[in-house]
């Protein structure tokens, strides 16, 4: 892996000045497209830095909270910054969150402001705004206009230090109690210089990466992107239910570089219409969140031989911490390994309660030490303590590593296999799910006297209920009202009884097999 170096103009040491340095090493350059709006540099500087001034005017102070809860856009990639830039924790939201949900993260993180878009706003009560609107003005809530956004006189970024919070990762807020993952500005600007390093980015580059901005894979366009000068390709959500129109995109964009779960790729290859041209543009492309099955890994591999491919390994609170370059297609049915640690991190496997592992160091639950790792959960010092390991070092010195909770296993060369969770949590499509906030979601809905959540051979997550009803389009409806649409059942089985331990628990290894064998005779979609 080569030493990250950029060249000319300020070096960035906080991600509040990633957008005001590009600008200065190449004002001209083409920043950002959603394939129809186009800004360079210059541009986006102007945007970011006056919606920032307009913000800091109405009395965002350092460190308060900015929401952003709008579909992935131009409009909230600058949002995203300009809350940083005005030294605010910028705080991306699931677009299509519930109500309560949103109203769970509200009163979590207590917002300074939000920007919302038309078709957020109704997510939005009157009878507890927010203090101040950007994008749409809500009753009760003060308004800042696009007038006085665009007459805002631009200025630096507030002044950070690098140990400040800059951004938060935060989960749908299910259960009543959203965990918010802090990332500082030394955190995230160590993740990018990492990214560009260990992807050999470049101003040349352009870079498509699909995920939404509340999903912590976007953080790669949203901070490495700019690092190096690149060329940033928004793929919409709206797209997603379109694999052609993403291929038509990544075409007609000439992306360089491609990152997504495997899930979106997967959809690109069955019913993207790909051709033998339209992945040529691409040099490098990078899968993570999910297993990638090796069979449709080879078809894709076929499709971009000149691209190189990626596994990408990392949970949230650390960004991103393994990576595996694939020399070439894998073997039919072969593991596709997480890899080894990138540079600046340590990876570590220790035997878990349960016994699974080995005392020798080759398979055990994963903990991670590295310079990209949050800082802790907004809000819960006890959740931050419990997810860390301290040991004391050489002079004193006080290391800690972040328990990931996945079980790992080291093989003859040295490589990182992923072998799941030591809990029960669970990654659906990429977006991690906790399979008690599902089951605690539809054991207070009427009718229903017990439930166990799981994922099926096909990666859907499914359902068992003890129920007294048998409707599941009404139990989809209830759950839409307190679940992200992640983390709503794509799949809900009736049962007279869950199968029960001797404490007439429900047995959730029984049930597990049980929705294991749900399509034990379907082919994998």
């Amino acid at each position: 892996m080569r030493t990250f170096d950029p060249t000319g103009g300020l070096r960035p040491y906080l991600l509040s000045q990633l957008i005001p340095a590009a600008a200065d090493r190449d004002a001209s350059g083409e920043a950002l497209t959603d394939g129809t709006v186009r800004l360079r540099f210059e541009e986006l500087a102007d945007r970011v830095e006056r919606l920032s001034a307009a913000l800091r005017d109405r009395g965002v102070a350092p460190g308060e909270r900015i929401i952003v809860h709008a579909p992935k856009s131009v409009e909230s990639f600058v949002a995203i910054h300009a809350a940083m830039h005005a030294g605010a924790i910028a705080v991306p939201v699931n677009p299509r969150a519930g109500k309560e949900a949103v109203a769970g993260i509200a009163r979590s993180i207590d917002p300074a402001a939000v920007v919302l878009d038309p078709t957020t706003l109704p997510r939005w009560t009157t009878a507890a705004p927010p203090r101040m609107t950007v994008g749409a003005p809500l009753e009760g809530a003060e308004y800042l206009t696009a007038d006085e956004i665009a007459a805002a006189d631009r200025r630096g970024p507030a002044p950070r230090n690098g140990a400040d919070p800059a951004y938060m990762i935060t989960t749908s807020g299910s259960t009543g109690a959203p965990k918010s993952i802090v990332h500082t500005h030394t955190s995230g600007l160590r993740y990018a210089e990492l990214s560009a390093a260990c992807y050999e980015l470049t101003a040349a580059d352009a870079m498509a990466n699909v995920a939404p901005f509340h999903f912590d894979q976007s953080t790669f366009e949203l901070y490495a992107g700019p690092l190096v000068g690149a060329r940033v390709i928004l793929v919409a959500e709206t797209l997603l239910r379109f694999p052609a129109s993403i291929a038509e995109l990544v075409e007609r964009e000439q992306a360089s570089i491609w990152y997504s779960v495997p899930t979106i790729l997967r959809q690109l290859l069955d019913r993207g219409g790909l051709t033998d041209t339209t992945l040529r543009s691409l040099r490098w492309v990078l899968f993570g969140g999910e297993i990638f099955p090796a069979n449709e890994l080879r078809a894709l591999m076929a499709l971009a031989p000149e691209a190189r491919f990626s596994n990408v390994y990392g949970p949230a609170e650390v960004n991103q911490c393994t990576f595996h370059h694939l020399d070439g297609p894998p073997d039919e049915g072969a593991s596709i390994p997480i890899g080894r640690a990138w540079d600046d991190t340590e990876c570590r496997l220790v035997p878990v309660e349960d016994g699974s592992g080995d005392s020798d160091g080759r398979a055990g639950e994963l903990l991670v030490r590295t310079s990209t790792a949050m800082a802790g959960y907004w809000g819960q010092p006890e959740l931050t303590a419990a997810s860390f390991v301290e040991e004391t070092g050489p002079g004193g010195l006080v290391n800690r590593w972040y328990r990931t909770g996945d079980l790992v296993e080291r093989d003859d060369d040295g490589l990182l296999h992923f072998r799941g969770r030591i809990d029960r949590q669970v990654k659906v499509r990429g977006v991690r799910i906790e399979l008690e906030a599902v089951e605690a979601a539809l054991n207070t809905l009427e009718g229903i006297t017990a439930s166990a959540a799981g994922v099926t051979p096909s990666g859907a997550l499914a359902a068992l209920v003890e129920s007294t009803g048998d409707d599941a389009r009404a139990v989809r409806r209830a759950l839409s009202a307190v679940l992200a649409p992640e983390a709503q059942p794509e799949r809900i089985e009736f049962v007279p009884s869950l199968p029960r331990t001797g404490s007439d628990k429900v047995d959730h290894a029984a049930a597990r097999r049980l929705i294991e064998a749900l399509e034990s005779d379907e082919p994998r979609p």
